[in-house]
């Protein structure tokens, strides 16, 4: 019978020859060169945009200090572009730049392949049993993490 330590071996294992494996598919993206702390910014701003630092904040839970650096390297490399909110002069909005469109556009050309040569090849309920696995691992994740 296994135990607990190998099946998450083989999850892990399985986790990184997934990686491995679409090393390929995701070339487009690591040309953007983006450390994994941008990369991470950028895809919460590609699905939000337009956002805050507030929100960044809270969702990264770490310090305004620690945002503001991130966000200032990628306005600086034209990922993002900040703006004054208009309906809150106090408020700065972030908005994806020239660059960060470019990247939003490669991570809908990945999906889309992703959906086209692979997805296409597990069933609905296989897919939702992944989603719904996941989901409960970040809710895990999430908790842990606030108990702190």
């Amino acid at each position: 019978m296994k135990t607990l330590d190998t099946y998450v071996k083989e999850l892990h294992d399985t986790f990184d020859e997934t990686s491995r494996l679409l090393t390929e598919d995701l070339e487009p993206l690591s040309q953007f060169n983006l450390t994994p702390q941008q990369e991470n910014y950028l895809m919460f701003c590609v699905k939000y945009a337009p956002l805050t630092a507030r929100e960044l904040v809270h969702e990264f839970q770490v310090s305004k200090s620690a945002v503001s650096q991130v966000i200032a390297r990628l306005e600086k490399d034209r990922f993002i572009e900040r703006e004054q909110n208009p309906e809150n002069k106090r408020e700065t909005l972030i908005y994806l730049g020239p660059k960060g469109r470019m990247f939003a556009r490669r991570i809908k050309d990945f999906n889309e392949k992703m959906t086209e040569q692979y997805y296409t090849h597990l069933s609905i309920s296989e897919i939702e049993a992944v989603i719904n696995s996941l989901r409960k691992l970040n809710d895990v994740i999430k908790q842990k993490q606030v108990e702190k």
